[in-house]
């Protein structure tokens, strides 16, 4: 292999290791369990949707908008270092397009669900308005 591909090599391994690192700390630090600790209330219905709202709220905006930005920037690199190869160019421009729309369905998904709860009337008790 050549230098260049070590070097690519050791770049995402350095990125994947850091990204890796900050999620991992945010999750010790989250505390996602709700209940059955001392001190903490019973564990029961409104306790395992207050889970579920905290794994779907860290999944969506401590994982998956980091992932996004490190993803817009490692396509914006293919697409500084394509030169004259219009594959890497395609690539890129790939590469921007699906991670552009993945996160904008996801947001807008979340979106969705909070504005039609808000306005059913819900008090959120739960899902953390």
């Amino acid at each position: 292999m050549s230098i260049q591909r070590y070097k690519r090599r050791i770049v995402k391994g350095v990125a994947v290791v850091i990204f890796y690192s900050l999620a991992l700390s945010r999750v010790h630090a989250a505390g996602l369990v709700p209940c059955g600790g001392s001190g903490e209330p019973d564990c029961d219905f409104n306790q395992l949707m207050v889970l579920i709202d905290k794994i779907i709220k860290f999944m969506l905006f401590d994982l998956s908008i980091p992932l996004a930005a490190v993803l817009f920037a490692y396509a914006g690199y293919l697409l500084m270092t394509s030169g004259d190869n219009s594959g890497k160019r395609t690539r890129a421009k790939g590469l921007f397009m699906s991670v552009g729309i993945g996160l904008v369905i996801a947001l807008a998904a979340w979106l969705i669900i909070e504005t039609i709860l808000s306005t059913l009337g819900y008090d959120g008790s739960w899902i953390g308005f």
